[in-house]
């Protein structure tokens, strides 16, 4: 969580999406980014509201992520946004592991150029990932 109170807006979380991918649960971040793609979330109008980023996906360990309550946000206009998000990706949830599975193989297996470079480094994460799970456990 992000403290953003200082300018009046409600605070930042990381607000995304769970799946599995590689037999790993990753964490997929939703971003304000609008421009129009392929990973875009949509309103009921087919309008760009905000994207998924499959390339900067995390693996996630057991126990480390929580969910976000949203009928507890008190911004009306940014639970309105978060309950659109939800919606969305509930409707589009193959389409979603679809995409997610597509960038993960691209930057793994494929090593397709444009995708390597602007991902994140799926292998190093898992094993920070799994290094960081071990940790916990002693």
């Amino acid at each position: 969580m992000v403290d953003y109170s200082a300018l009046g807006t409600h605070d930042k979380f990381l607000c995304g999406i769970v799946l599995s991918v590689s037999w790993r649960d990753y964490f997929a971040p939703i971003s304000s980014f609008k421009t129009p793609q392929r990973t875009n979330i949509k309103d009921s109008w087919g309008r760009p509201i905000s994207s998924i980023r499959f390339s900067f996906m995390i693996p996630v360990p057991q126990g480390v992520l929580s969910v976000k309550r949203i009928a507890n946000e008190p911004n009306k206009p940014y639970r309105t946004l978060l309950n659109m998000e939800l919606r969305y990706c509930r409707r589009q949830k193959d389409s979603i592991c679809s995409k997610a599975n597509f960038a993960y193989h691209a930057a793994t297996v494929k090593k397709d150029e444009l995708i390597v470079r602007n991902c994140c480094d799926f292998k190093a994460l898992e094993s920070a990932s799994a290094e960081y799970a071990e940790q916990r456990l002693t």
